[in-house]
């Protein structure tokens, strides 16, 4: 298992995480904003950080180049919710409104990727960075793995 040597993670060092952040965020994004979305997607060492944001009066959302610091606290806070043979989230939704109220969605389907489709070799190393039990290994995760398993035969 992966967590930059820090362990697994309680809720308070959860909350520590999203705080930090929530800090990132409001220290990079513009003067004027009313709200912003985080997207971050993982798979093994491949991952990769999205956002978007909101003005005051206005109604269509800006893109968000997000700080590059937001990509490395995703990675360790994944990497801190791991459960022993249960696994990690791969995509995590985070929400903030103005000032600093923020609310965060995890989701534990296969990752839809943007910008970046990971390389085959990413499933098995998910697996091997997080391990799960047979049961709590989605079949699109067992299948990448197989299939990259059965390529380098």
């Amino acid at each position: 298992m992966v967590n930059d040597g820090a362990g697994p993670l309680g809720p308070m060092e959860q909350k520590a995480l999203l705080e930090e952040i929530t800090l990132v965020l409001v220290h990079s994004l513009p003067a004027g904003w009313q709200g912003c979305t985080v997207l971050h997607r993982a798979l093994g060492p491949h991952g990769e950080t999205l956002g978007q944001y909101w003005r005051v009066n206005r109604q269509l959302p800006s893109l968000l180049d997000p700080h590059p610091a937001l990509g490395e606290l995703f990675t360790r806070l994944r990497s801190g919710m791991y459960v022993p043979q249960a696994g990690t989230w791969f995509t995590a939704t985070f929400h903030l409104d103005f000032p600093f109220t923020y609310r965060v969605e995890y989701d534990h389907d296969e990752p839809e990727w943007r910008r970046s489709t990971p390389p085959p070799t990413v499933y098995a190393e998910e697996l091997r960075m997080f391990p799960r039990s047979p049961e709590n290994t989605p079949a699109w995760l067992s299948g990448g793995a197989a299939s990259q398993a059965g390529g380098d035969r």
